[in-house]
């Protein structure tokens, strides 16, 4: 077997690696490095949030309060748990319904009225919102409270129609919900959030989505991250860029507004959930899994059963794309033992061979003084296939090593790990049993190990393969080595692969895991960089070993 055909099989087990190749990607890997932060640390910041509610609650069971302080101290836990648990914000709001009465307020009782149709809503019960409302005289309301009152009743079409997506009544709902926006517009002071929301709401509704979404980025100055109306507005500005297809703003505004979502611990929310969207159309299975699930468990904990029905209808999608994913890397992993075995009889049967060319080799000295003159060329064309072999066994000596290393490693992890979940499974530790299944790293720390391995063999064997790609390339567009030895770039992967003749677009693609045409924009832009562009890949290709 050749050997650029040994290296390809052992490249293909490589993951995938995205590459954001637009001008916000440096922004938008660092908004996810923090959203992946954030939900790493999401435990801790739900229990600051509990701990904050408890303390509320505790001075509220410590005091005698009348009946204005007590409507008062409800209103607040509400708010603290509107977008928190469903459970505890309908119970607070329900007791504002009963303390209401004794205060004869109309606005008062029309307010709780109206809280307790969101929550309702939120959760999915859109009938019983709908007769909550019902109970409304708004002839009696001030104005304040009837702008509270039709955004209710526009935020119920709105969810209705987040449901009824891709069917006829869709539109309906969207329809009703630009009536009551308009009524707010009437009556709501300009300089509001409710008037600038509805305002930019529905003028993108009506085409202007250029003018929405310069409302809202400027009021958006007005509003702290972690808070709830910042994660709407945000939401919605992804909305509206969507509607523009300019999906890498729309994708950065649905990640501030996880973001927001997780710094307020905010369980009711929908940012999660379409980001995994944009992740599974990507393909990266993996983190859309691991979204989708923090999506569904904050919609679970929270009790909306709207957010928990729209996770529930792309989980299936996303479940047998991450499954089919980790089949194929294992499928990856056994195609990887199978190709070491492959090349360890190889490695023997290099050495039989070897040793039967000494033992030729030998007997033909006793001639070979008789034929000095007729073997001298013959001797120059040995000693060229000679340093040939030298290179090749080389090669083979660094990739054998490091692999066998590697496979000896992730033998004795799978060892361990096998261990551990014996260990839980025998002591009916089944909770911990669970945590251990589900975590992803020991299969992270396998393909790092692969990468890491990967580098260092290829730049053991062209240790000076970077300096001299960059004596290929224009001053000015030249790889800096990095700090961390051993580390090679997906550009400098692509040239490293280019070396090893491995030229074909697709199977480059195949190996780095990437698609056809971000293999051929990398090519273009080095040939681009290149000092002779004509000939800079075959140039990269005469690079050598030492």
């Amino acid at each position: 077997m050749k050997l650029r055909h040994i290296l390809l099989n052992l490249l293909i087990v490589m993951v995938p690696t995205w590459t954001m190749a637009n001008p916000h990607a440096e922004e938008l890997s660092t908004l996810y490095y923090t959203l992946d932060s954030l939900i790493e640390h999401q435990s801790e910041i739900i229990a600051q949030k509990k701990n904050r509610i408890q303390t509320i609650t505790d001075g509220m069971n410590s005091l005698s309060l009348t009946p204005e302080q007590l409507f008062s101290l409800n209103n607040r836990l509400y708010d603290e748990y509107l977008a928190f648990n469903f459970d505890s914000a309908l119970c607070y709001i329900k007791k504002n319904v009963d303390v209401q009465q004794s205060l004869g307020n109309p606005d008062l009782a029309a307010g709780s009225l109206i809280r307790m149709a969101h929550i309702l809503a939120v959760s999915g019960l859109f009938d019983k919102a709908d007769r909550m409302l019902d109970q409304i005289d708004i002839s009696q309301l001030s104005t304040e409270c009837k702008v509270e009152y039709f955004n209710q009743r526009g935020e119920l079409n709105l969810y209705r129609s987040e449901m009824a997506e891709y069917t006829p009544y869709f539109q309906e709902y969207t329809d009703s919900s630009q009536y009551y926006r308009q009524l707010i517009l009437k009556i709501a002071p300009k300089d509001s959030y409710d008037y600038i929301f509805n305002q930019a709401t529905y003028i993108s509704e009506k085409g202007d989505n250029d003018g929405a979404i310069k409302m809202l980025e400027a009021y958006m100055k007005n509003l702290k991250q972690g808070e709830r109306r910042y994660s709407i507005v945000t939401s919605t500005l992804a909305y509206f860029y969507s509607k523009k297809d300019e999906a890498q703003l729309q994708e950065r505004y649905f990640l501030l507004s996880a973001i927001s979502d997780m710094k307020g611990a905010i369980l009711e929310n929908n940012s999660l959930r379409r980001l995994s969207i944009i992740l599974l159309d990507r393909g990266d299975f993996k983190k859309a899994y691991e979204y989708l699930l923090c999506a569904s468990n904050d919609a679970r904990q929270y009790g909306s059963r709207l957010r928990s029905m729209q996770a529930a209808r792309i989980s299936p999608l996303i479940t047998q794309a991450y499954d089919m994913e980790r089949a194929l890397t294992q499928h990856r992993t056994n195609l990887l033992l199978i190709i070491l075995s492959v090349i360890t009889l190889l490695l023997i049967g290099t050495v039989v061979y070897i040793l039967s060319l000494i033992k030729k080799r030998h007997q033909a000295n006793i001639k070979i003084s008789k034929m000095n003159a007729e073997l001298s060329l013959h001797n120059e064309e040995i000693e060229r296939m000679n340093n040939q072999m030298k290179e090749s066994n080389r090669i083979k000596d660094e990739y054998i090593g490091r692999f066998l290393e590697l496979s000896s490693n992730l033998i004795l992890k799978n060892e361990e790990r096998s261990k551990v979940l014996n260990r839980l499974a025998r002591d009916r530790k089944l909770e911990l049993l669970y945590g251990e299944l589900k975590s992803q790293k020991p299969l992270n720390e396998s393909v790092h190990l692969f990468h890491q391995n990967f580098d260092t063999a290829f730049l053991n064997i062209y240790p000076t393969f970077i300096s001299e790609v960059n004596q290929l390339l224009t001053e000015d567009n030249q790889f800096e080595v990095h700090e961390e030895a051993g580390k090679l770039t997906t550009e400098l992967r692509i040239l490293a692969l280019i070396r090893l003749n491995i030229t074909d677009n697709q199977k480059i693609a195949d190996i780095l895991q990437s698609s056809i045409t971000t293999i051929y924009t990398y090519r273009s832009k080095l040939k681009s960089k290149a000092k002779s562009k004509a000939t800079f890949e075959d140039d990269v290709r005469r690079i050598e070993t030492y």
